[in-house]
């Protein structure tokens, strides 16, 4: 690996030389790139098969002869390749079940899977080494401008996850090094996010729109347009109306970043800066013997209550609302659950009421406090964590689909590891969510 530049963005610049000239990528990556799949794949099938309401997706467009051929996965249709891709990314974060990769700071997945895994058909080992990359290329960047972008008011994942698939899929059609940077910069300079938006279906109209902008981006930039080779050489610039001060140092020149943290999987359906504080709660929990709560004093630091929206509502599902997920989490007696109600929402209510939540600085330790009839017991969480990075959250999930699937679709294979998962997945996907073959008679209601 070169060594790096000046700054953030020439550091960045000069990797992407190195994946032109060809370079191979470790084996614990791959694994963690097919997890990363096969997991966003199934919180895919779980919004469109399980949860009913899940299913969005974003209107057809006009369909040109023979471009019809990418599924929507799980409906039994198909569409173009953007389209699909689109509907599919919406399938895939409707639950907020998805993983996260907190080096790059976003949902690198979510972004990633529907691009390159658009068809059963896809060669599996070449897709797996374009996301390693792309992963890099996100971490590499995300390493420095993700603070300062979601400081000044950006959801970073849109705009980390869009440039890394503008690579994904640039790379994928064999664009050169010097077209793959002016695509980037096509991409970043008409994408912008907004923060506010996040626990709303803002989000998902960003997550969407930053999609369709990237087979825009690479469209226009990969052919039509003629490059501007200082602009494409200086792609990064448009961070600095992010906040974003352009003498930001480069990461580390370590050769795989991504290697110092692998790809972190859900096992609670909600918003990932609460799982520390979920955390915390559960290890109260789990020394706050039955029913006795008077009250639940969780002190949190301000950057996870910037995410947290109270949602009012009645609804078993609220991945931003950070009272009712502690009292998902008190009322199970656990820090892991499903997208589906697993208890009434009345007892979950009656929790979230004995809960009071105090704002402290970012780098205090989260802290919590349970009152009860007879005594108080207070945990303090030890250290940030990366929640979720075993496995054992990718089998919980492919352990729910399988459980609750028509008798005749097909089940994904649990034990033979993330690859062989992705790979069933990837198998079955065309089908509708009876198990039907693309071409079958259809339910009416199956897409809304």
């Amino acid at each position: 690996m070169p060594p790096d530049g000046e700054n953030f963005g020439e550091a960045v610049d000069a990797w992407i030389d190195v994946v032109a000239d060809g370079c191979d990528v470790p084996a614990a990556l791959t694994t963690d790139a097919a997890a990363a799949s096969a997991d966003f794949m199934l919180c895919a099938l779980i919004g469109r098969t399980l949860l009913g309401g899940a299913d969005r997706h974003p209107g057809s467009p006009p369909v040109r002869p023979g471009a019809v051929g990418f599924p929507l996965w799980w409906t039994g249709r198909s569409s173009t390749a953007a389209h699909a891709a689109r509907a599919n990314l919406l399938a895939g974060i409707s639950a907020d079940f998805d993983s996260v990769h907190y080096l790059a700071g976003g949902h690198l997945s979510a972004f990633l899977t529907p691009v390159l895994f658009a068809r059963p058909d896809v060669p599996l080992d070449t897709a797996l080494r374009t996301q390693v990359l792309a992963t890099e290329f996100a971490v590499r960047l995300g390493q420095a401008v993700k603070d300062p972008a979601r400081a000044n008011g950006f959801h970073v994942t849109p705009v980390i996850g869009g440039l890394a698939t503008v690579c994904a899929l640039a790379w994928r059609r064999g664009l050169p090094a010097e077209r793959v940077r002016w695509c980037l910069r096509l991409f970043l300079s008409t994408y912008r996010s907004d923060y506010g938006l996040l626990s709303s279906d803002g989000r998902l109209y960003q997550m969407g729109q930053a999609l369709s902008q990237v087979f825009a981006a690479v469209d226009e930039g990969g052919t039509h347009t003629r490059i501007d080779q200082r602009a494409a050489r200086e792609w990064w610039r448009p961070f600095s109306a992010m906040g974003v001060p352009m003498d930001t140092p480069a990461a580390s020149s370590q050769e795989w970043l991504s290697a110092l943290g692998h790809t972190s999987l859900k096992s609670v359906p909600c918003c990932a800066y609460f799982f520390e504080t979920l955390e915390t709660v559960a290890s109260v929990r789990r020394r706050v013997p039955g029913d006795g709560l008077r009250h639940l004093h969780v002190d949190v630091p301000e950057y996870v209550l910037a995410a947290h929206r109270a949602s009012g509502s009645a609804a078993w599902l609220e991945p931003f609302d950070l009272v009712h997920n502690l009292a998902i989490c008190w009322a199970l007696d656990r820090n892991y659950w499903t997208p589906l109600a697993e208890l009434p929402v009345e007892a979950v209510r009656r929790i979230a009421e004995a809960i009071t939540l105090h704002p402290v600085p970012d780098d205090a330790a989260v802290t919590v406090t349970a009152v009860t009839d007879d005594a108080a017991v207070t945990a303090r969480a030890a250290q940030r964590q990366e929640p979720g990075a075993a496995l054992g959250a990718l089998r919980r999930k492919a352990e729910i689909v399988n459980a609750r699937l028509d008798p005749e679709q097909h089940r994904p294979e649990v034990s033979a590891g993330p690859r062989q998962l992705l790979r069933d997945l990837l198998d079955s996907c065309g089908e509708d969510r009876h198990g039907r073959p693309p071409g079958a008679r259809q339910a009416d209601g199956v897409l809304r």
